[in-house]
């Protein structure tokens, strides 16, 4: 492998990694039984898998369903990470700090149970994983 090859797959390795998960499940044909809305992610995972260089922001906790609001056109995540853009939040912790409880509010007001997480902990990764232009 040449000198150049090798300085991208070390600057690769070495970057911080943010991923931010809002699934969407269209629901068409009529054989789904979710309500009209959900938005379906299951995820499980164990945190050993997750590289030390990366963080995982999704819309839901466990086995909950991610929803999405009539009004707005966009998931409840979605909705709720853009205000916090929009707010000036950068910090991937930060911002799961900021979008958990408007999240958790939006959902309960369609009578659902959505929470979104982070992997790592918000505070193992506090002044890490900076979103940049």
């Amino acid at each position: 492998m040449g000198a150049h090859y090798e300085k991208d797959i070390w600057i690769f390795f070495n970057a911080e990694v943010t991923v931010v998960l809002d699934a969407c499940f269209s629901g068409a044909g009529g054989r789904s039984v979710l309500a009209k809305g959900a938005r379906p992610l299951v995820m499980t995972t164990d945190a050993s898998v997750i590289s030390s260089n990366m963080a995982v922001l999704s819309a839901t906790q466990g086995a909950q369903i991610s929803s999405s609001s009539p009004e707005k056109g966009h998931g409840i995540f979605t909705c709720c990470f853009l205000k916090a853009l929009k707010e000036g939040k950068k910090n991937i912790a930060d911002i799961y700090e900021y979008i958990k409880p408007l999240v958790e509010d939006e959902a309960k007001q369609i009578n659902v149970q959505q929470s979104p997480s982070i992997s790592p902990d918000a505070e193992k990764i506090r002044g890490r994983f900076t979103l940049r232009r």
